[in-house]
């Protein structure tokens, strides 16, 4: 006789306690199990849908059973199934893979092997497992949300059966409508627990090694999805592989495909500037738009960073949505939502989605997805599951879970990023960060040439910054006042032309001890003569040091062994000493300053050589700042974590002082708390001196010369880790009191300009101490400048009115976006004002804003 039901044994005693925790091979397992069980050639054979049981307590059944045990819990079955077999049950046990246990069940019911059939069996067959898995996920989220499905009730069975035979008899048509009708029964029974909607979002990562046999394969499917790649990969897919470039063309033009892009690499965001980031997203959009033909509407990185600048960076470029996730492993803030409405620098806002993606390529993703729906229902306004996967690697779980999107929505709708975007717009919730919130990029551990590919990256960026700057200095007024800080009500002031003050003592005589003395109008700097190091800086109205600095070499001890106490790298840091064999005072020359030269050894423990140094210090004329120019050249290239194992610039100031610390980001200023952080143009420490001064009046600043990495070694000390390659040992760094324009001082190091032209370079006193003003396209009438396109970049972080003074009349100005697209209503000058030769506008705190400016003959 045949049996007369089909029973999978779980190991678990109900649905409430299914086992979620499994390891992926017990989840292949599992699922294997279930719906191998959905075969319509067993199902048309028995008569009856499959049925599920607990292992450690099968039940009595009075007919003859098809009983199937997943090959993990055939012990815990075999210890009960011999006082519950019925006379003439059949069983598949010791079974593994679905194909293997349906050929098992298959000849013990008496039908033909079903890995002969034909295609049209093999299609229906898959939409039988994915009938089959549905079932199950949907009984588990009735039980997630606290319900039951009455699935019973419905008729869901008799279409079952009534499908499997029509299938096996060779009616498709019949079998693909009673599938339906299946499939509509589970929709009905989810509409009466949970009616909203689940949104469910496929993207494929695509990368240079994906660009082959495993695209075109993924390109075959129908079912919505997004592709997520930089410009430059699109680049290399339409000259390695065009036909699937074609495939993406025809699917994006069809709706189901949606480029997921922007940028055109993926350089760490927070080591660009803002110029550099709009070029990389220019360049990745053109690449998308010349290959694909569509530019991406959704933002999305596998790596890079994230940062604040991005969502008016986005919103001005055409993007109306974005993936919030990294798919690199770098932690992002927890917007503590799933649908989310990012507001970023300057109060810009960009549609995303947080929820982190699950991972396609594990069985363990689709037997718990119940719980992860679960969890969006409960607790998010707009119910979102995104999955992520490479090309090729998603599995055959995840697949099955793609055809039940093709067939119902009874565990969500498949859309592209761009649909989801649009059907839920106004639903996201409104988070934002502070700029210093997204995690800082790390150095590979191994590479010893990524300070000075930072150092020279940064330089190449400042001298193209100089360059399309220019023009804008025709129509800006010249310098007109120092480019000191001024001192808050109640200090001193050491003016210009009034007297040296202080530093007419030290000036008077010089004794012996001053010969490593430098000093002018603005500044005072002591060099120690056993190091070589900076002593002290300070200007005339300090009461005390400002700044000490010296080199050294760190290395860090072997974390404990297991069982001993834990120690951090910080704690188990070794610094080597910094010892002079020649400390000497050399005159101007070469268009350099008079200069304090040293030259010595870094010596570390038992008097190890670690290293040997070159350290010059020099003073820039009529501006209180000191250049440091350092050659370092190790004993040895440290091996280990650079954060760890590294040469460095160390700096230090009175540990009884209350510091703020500012770090670049964007070239912007922005607090840290940060150990470790990214820097590449400067550094600020604010209230650092005994007034308590919080602003740059009052503060020290490092112009870290294009060192990116920078870590606080102790609550009063900053490391800034130097280029350590044999072939790349120099840099130049420099440390101002009281400066102005952080950022254009920085630029100036950066881009090599002659220490004679910096108060020009810097002095833009036309633009407020707070924003740095970038360059845009221009047009000249002959060789005088007629129209600019120029960006107003907040940069301390203080919000409010900015008046720009020009050289020129202005005759029209207009808001517009990065692209020079008008932003205003109407395209006019709305939110600015034309006061003769300045401009007046509102700019937010960290805001980019762009105007179109033109000027009168």
């Amino acid at each position: 006789m045949k049996p007369d039901c089909i029973t999978v044994y779980f190991p678990c005693h109900s649905l409430h306690d299914f086992p979620t925790w499994l390891e992926e091979a017990e989840a292949d397992s599992l699922l294997s199990a279930w719906t191998g069980a959905w075969h319509p050639s067993l199902i048309a054979a028995v008569g009856a849908v499959p049925q599920w049981a607990s292992a450690d307590l099968p039940p009595h059944h009075s007919g003859i059973t098809l009983g199937i045990v997943p090959a993990p819990w055939d012990d815990r079955f075999a210890a009960q199934a011999d006082s519950v077999c019925t006379a003439g049950s059949c069983w598949v046990r010791g079974v593994a893979g679905r194909m293997a246990i349906v050929s098992a069940a298959a000849a013990l019911v008496g039908v033909d092997d079903p890995s002969g059939d034909g295609p049209g069996t093999t299609a229906l067959a898959a939409d039988f497992y994915a009938l089959g898995l549905a079932t199950l996920l949907a009984e588990l989220l009735a039980r997630r949300m606290r319900s039951e499905t009455g699935l019973e009730a419905t008729g869901f069975a008799d279409s079952a059966v009534a499908a499997a035979r029509a299938a096996m008899a060779g009616d498709d048509g019949a079998a693909r409508a009673g599938l339906l009708e299946c499939f509509g029964c589970l929709e009905a029974t989810r509409a009466k627990y949970y009616p909203v909607d689940i949104w469910l979002l496929d993207l494929v990562l695509l990368a240079e090694s994906t660009l082959g046999g495993a695209l075109d394969q993924e390109l075959e499917s129908t079912v919505p999805a997004a592709l997520v790649a930089t410009g430059r990969t699109i680049e290399q897919l339409a000259s390695r592989n065009p036909a699937a470039l074609a495939r993406i063309r025809s699917r994006c033009a069809a709706g189901t495909l949606d480029p997921a892009g922007g940028r055109y690499d993926s350089k760490p965001l927070d080591e660009c500037t803002p110029e550099q980031i709009l070029r990389s997203f220019e360049q990745g959009r053109t690449a998308w738009s010349d290959h694909a033909g569509v530019a991406p509407v959704t933002y999305a990185q596998q790596a890079g960073g994230s940062s604040a600048i991005l969502p008016q960076l986005l919103s001005g470029l055409g993007f109306t949505g974005m993936i919030w996730t990294l798919f690199d492993g770098t932690p992002l803030p927890n917007p503590a939502a799933c649908r989310i409405r990012w507001e970023g620098a300057g109060g810009a806002c960009i549609d995303g989605v947080a929820r982190p993606p699950l991972d396609a390529r594990r069985a363990q993703t689709i037997l718990t997805l119940h719980e992860k729906i679960g969890e969006a229902l409960d607790h998010d306004h707009t119910a979102v599951i995104q999955f992520a996967h490479h090309p090729g690697t998603a599995s055959p779980w995840f697949d099955a879970l793609r055809q039940i999107g093709t067939l119902s929505s009874v565990l969500g709708k498949f859309v592209t990023p761009a649909d989801f975007f649009r059907r839920t717009a106004g639903a996201g919730t409104t988070v934002s960060f502070e700029p210093d919130a997204f995690p800082m990029s790390l150095p590979a551990a191994s590479d010893s040439g990524a300070v000075a590919a930072a150092v020279a990256a940064a330089g190449e960026e400042a001298t193209r910054l100089l360059a399309v700057r220019e023009p804008l200095v025709a129509v800006l007024p010249r310098p007109a006042t120092p480019l000191v800080a001024e001192a808050t009500s109640g200090e001193f002031t050491a003016k210009r032309g009034l007297g040296r003050g202080l530093f007419g003592l030290f000036s008077a005589g010089r004794r012996a001890s001053d010969e490593l003395v430098l000093e002018h109008a603005s500044l005072r700097v002591h060099v120690q003569r056993q190091t070589g190091g900076l002593l002290s800086v300070r200007r005339p109205e300090d009461r005390g040091n400002r700044l000490s600095q010296r080199l050294a070499v760190r290395t860090t001890r072997p974390a404990p062994r297991p069982g001993q106490p834990w120690e951090d790298p910080a704690e188990r840091a070794e610094y080597s000493g910094m010892e002079a064999d020649s400390t000497e005072r050399v005159a101007a020359a070469a268009g350099r300053g008079e200069a304090i030269v040293s030259r010595g050894r870094l010596v570390g423990a038992q008097r190890h050589e670690a290293g040997t140094y070159t350290q010059r210090i020099e003073l820039v004329d009529g501006l209180p700042l000191v250049l440091i120019d350092i050659d370092v050249r190790l004993a040895s290239v440290p091996h280990g974590p650079l954060l760890e194992h590294h040469a460095a610039c160390r700096f230090a100031w009175n540990e009884h002082e209350d510091c703020e610390v500012r770090r670049s980001l964007h070239t912007q200023s922005i607090p840290t708390e940060r150990g470790w952080f990214t820097a590449p143009w400067f550094i600020e420490l604010l209230g650092s001196e005994p007034s308590g001064v919080g602003d740059a009046a009052g503060g020290v600043t490092i112009l870290t010369g294009g060192l990116p990495w920078h870590g606080r070694s102790s609550p009063h000390m900053l490391d800034s880790i130097l280029p350590s390659s044999p072939a790349h040992s120099t840099c130049q760094v420099a440390v101002g009191v009281g400066l102005r324009r952080p950022w254009d001082a920085a630029l100036c190091l950066l881009g090599a300009v002659p220490t004679a032209l910096w108060q020009h370079s810097i002095g833009l006193t036309a633009v407020p101490s707070n924003v740095r003003m970038t360059a845009g396209p221009v047009r000249f009438a002959g060789e005088r400048l007629v129209a600019a396109r120029i960006g107003l970049l907040e940069s301390a972080g203080r919000s409010g009115e900015v008046r720009v003074v020009w050289g020129a009349d202005v005759a029209r100005v207009r808001r517009c976006d990065a692209l020079g697209q008008a932003d205003a209503p109407g395209g006019d000058a709305e939110g600015v004002a034309i006061d003769g030769r300045t401009t007046v506008v509102s700019l937010g705190r960290y805001e980019w804003l762009h105007l179109d400016v033109e000027f009168c003959e």
